[in-house]
């Protein structure tokens, strides 16, 4: 079975969405619209039944920003998708958006991860959420629980998840959790012969320490309860950052939008860096003003750089030399390059900032700028933020 392709619709789209409001302690709940024809936002306040934004268009969001389980910021307020508010829009998209979860084992991701990613996004399987987790004998034994595989095979992947830090996804995608399974039974005995998977596909997943290097639900109906047990419920199975000869970096929305996420981390992990920590989050607009405040009244691209940050998920990273005696900070901030593209593309074209960004703005990724400030924004990501 070839991915179907979503039926075009010239209408709208749209949702219940909610906002938590923090001081008050309350949930509020909307009606978000997306207008098909020009890409406008409409959101309707339903407590109050009161517009609480006229038809406006957002140039950071696109019809690929709107499914169930979406986060979006929309001037600043951070509202969760839930549910379909018609029919129409759940019959376009509920048939063919879907989600799924993959566990991306240690023996694996350090090798494998960016063309692991790189692969499902040039198939349209979207990353929505990522997490480095490290398991204890006792976390690993919650997760495993509700599994009904034989006592060999869950022995074994107990053993696998205990042996280093796991990275979990939530992905996003057209009949994505039947794609998912099949790639996981790729050149088996018990390969689907359903899902036909693409050359790209094929060509990743033939190789057994990719295919075994994972875990996903067998069934798309434990998909749910994956997804809420690492993100959403707290089992303090996050990965901590080691704040010891490490660095910060930020994968941009804009660069995750355009579908470089893979590739950028590929460039990572190919360049003698290895990944400590990792969280995918959607930040507020005051947590963007709150962590650039150094640059305001210094950089004028100060409120351009905190709508960016703003407007879509980022990808934080805690980033360590592979050689120790080298200087993390130093060796990192050398790689992503002048702030200014441009100027990276002339003085030092191997860099990130060279390679995919356009713009001061659009630079691709943050990197900490002072040594003394490392470890405040790494604890500022991976410990205030929730």
């Amino acid at each position: 079975m070839r991915a179907q392709t979503q039926p075009t619709n010239t209408g709208r789209l749209a949702f219940v969405a909610e906002w938590f409001h923090v001081e008050a302690g309350i949930t509020h709940t909307y009606l978000l619209t997306f207008h098909l024809s020009d890409g406008a936002v409409e959101v309707f306040d339903q407590r109050t039944k009161k517009t609480f934004l006229r038809r406006t268009k957002i140039p950071e969001l696109t019809r690929r920003d709107f499914f169930v389980g979406s986060k979006i910021n929309v001037f600043g307020r951070q509202f969760d998708i839930v549910d379909y508010a018609d029919e129409i829009t759940r019959n376009t998209l509920a048939k063919y958006r879907k989600r799924a979860f993959v566990l991306l084992k240690s023996s694996m991701w350090p090798k494998n991860l960016g063309e692991f990613l790189t692969t499902l996004i040039d198939n349209k399987i979207n990353i929505n959420n990522a997490l480095m987790v490290q398991f204890t004998p006792k976390t690993v034994t919650q997760f495993l629980s509700s599994k009904q595989d034989d006592d060999v095979h869950t022995s074994v992947l107990m053993n696998e998840l205990l042996a280093g830090p796991a990275i979990s996804l939530e992905l996003i995608g057209d009949n994505v959790a039947e794609i998912i399974a099949a790639c996981s039974k790729y050149n088996t005995e018990n390969a689907s012969t359903t899902v036909e998977l693409s050359s790209s596909m094929q060509q990743l997943f033939e190789r057994e320490e990719v295919r075994y290097g994972f875990y996903c639900p067998e069934k798309e109906e434990n998909v749910p309860n994956d997804l809420k047990f690492f993100f959403e419920e707290r089992h303090n199975i996050i990965k901590d950052c080691r704040f010891k000869n490490s660095t910060l970096a930020i994968i941009k929305p804009h660069c995750i939008k355009d579908g470089y996420l893979g590739q950028i981390l590929n460039e990572i992990l190919t360049s003698g860096f290895k990944i400590e920590a990792m969280r995918m989050l959607l930040m507020a607009r005051v947590n963007c003003e709150e962590f650039y405040e150094v640059y305001r009244g210094i950089l004028p691209e100060f409120i351009p750089m905190v709508a960016q940050l703003a407007s879509g998920v980022c990808m934080c990273l805690e980033i360590v030399c592979e050689d120790p005696n080298k200087n993390s900070h130093e060796e990192f901030r050398s790689f992503c390059g002048p702030m200014d593209p441009e100027i990276a593309k002339l003085l030092r074209p191997h860099t990130l900032r060279s390679k995919f960004g356009c713009s001061k703005v659009l630079n691709a990724v943050h990197c900490t700028d002072l040594p003394d400030d490392t470890n405040l924004e790494l604890q500022y990501m991976f410990k205030i933020l929730e």
